[in-house]
């Protein structure tokens, strides 16, 4: 029977402002998702009209430019860019290095205090309405009223919510028609001053008797997440040496085995620098201070030493931002499968409907389900 495979994306990306050769990152064989999207191109338009006009900008800010799509534009100048994703910021230099450019680049978290010389922004819209409103806060309160903002992203993403907020922090809001299914929305920065508390939300959980506190954009923000309730009903036993909590979010999986398990030595790791900072305020305030207790930003496990774990926990994502791909959770079962040692144990949650098992097959001993209900799985797998 002929077999048929999903068509490599492309990766040339042209615009009027230039070609290069566009990848996602990590670079992978038969990407299926394209590194750009129609928004992309809008915003190199928009840049381009922009300069037209007499309006050079000498220090551009890009917000939230996923894989290097927006940097092309305007590699050859002092740029600053900030994103939330650790990984974006590999693919930024990664693709600035594929078409060898030069960049006086400063990549800046959203933590990070933004640069007031920055004269120009161009944004892609994050998928977060609360992360959307924390960094037009931060544009308000560091860059010179009257700044421009360009900003695109798919028509149905533009909400009355969406405008609302855009409306709150700048003037002149202007948003075009419909384009190649986008819109562009133009306007320019007003001074609010907006405390960074404002943006921080704190809510208990009185079942685990832990505090948690989260900033913008994190996920599980309100509530405890419906897969991580079941995998913390089946945590493996007290006793592990060294643990990791993988894509950690709020770090709830880790604190709660921290909890039962006060001698264990427990990472946790995100690509999302806004869920390490939330995860190192709720160690704080539920565990306290020790060195046996670290959490840092990573691509998956890309600087964690092969067989140095006992346990890895995991709630994996199955999006990349608008994007539905399982590829950063089968990255996450590689790395966690390099990481552990002989007879350390993943345990992970994923909806059902996932294809996990034939790849976490492939890759350990021993899988069983620990257990399951209408909607997700628990696995346990065995190095």
């Amino acid at each position: 029977m002929k077999s048929f495979h999903a068509a490599s994306a492309p990766t040339l990306f042209q615009t009027a402002a230039g070609r290069w050769q566009l990848h996602r990152y990590p670079a992978r064989s038969n990407e299926t998702l394209q590194a750009w999207d129609a928004a992309d191109e809008l915003l190199h338009e928009a840049f381009i009209e922009h300069e037209r006009q007499g309006q050079m900008a000498a220090q551009p800010l890009l917000v939230n430019d996923a894989f290097g799509a927006l940097l092309m534009a305007v590699a050859p100048r002092t740029v600053v860019t900030c994103n939330d994703s650790y990984v974006s910021q590999l693919a930024q230099r990664a693709n600035l290095e594929l078409n060898q450019l030069e960049c006086d680049l400063t990549q800046l978290s959203p933590l990070d205090d933004l640069p007031p010389s920055c004269d120009l922004v161009l944004m892609k819209l994050p998928k977060s309405q609360s992360l959307l409103e924390f960094q037009l806060a931060q544009l308000s309160g560091s860059l010179k009223p009257g700044t421009t903002v360009l900003v695109a992203a798919k028509s149905k993403l533009f909400t009355p919510a969406t405008r609302a907020v855009f409306s709150q922090f700048c003037d002149d809001v202007d948003i075009s028609l419909i384009q190649r299914k986008c819109r562009m929305l133009r306007a320019k920065v007003r001074a609010v001053a907006t405390p960074i508390t404002q943006f921080l939300n704190t809510w208990q959980q009185p079942e685990l008797n832990l505090e948690l506190t989260h900033h913008a954009g994190v996920f599980a923000r309100n509530q405890l997440d419906i897969g991580a309730r079941l995998l913390l009903e089946h945590l493996p036993a007290a006793g592990a040496q060294q643990v990791i909590d993988l894509g950690c979010g709020n770090g709830v999986l880790g604190l709660a085995y921290a909890r039962q398990s006060p001698q264990s030595a427990v990472t946790w790791m995100d690509e999302s620098y806004l869920a390490i900072a939330s995860c190192q305020r709720n160690i704080a305030l539920n565990l306290g201070t020790a060195e046996r207790y670290q959490a840092y930003v990573d691509d998956c496990l890309s600087q964690q030493s092969s067989n140095s774990a006992d346990l890895v926990l995991c709630n994996p994502p199955f999006h990349q931002e608008h994007a539905i791909t399982e590829h950063i959770a089968r990255q996450m079962f590689k790395d966690a499968r390099r990481v552990l040692r002989k007879g350390g144990e993943m345990r992970l949650v994923a909806n059902r409907h996932l294809p996990y098992y034939q790849s976490l097959k492939r890759l350990f001993g021993q899988v069983d389900c620990e257990a399951s209900n209408a909607k997700f799985v628990v696995y346990r797998c065995q190095a």
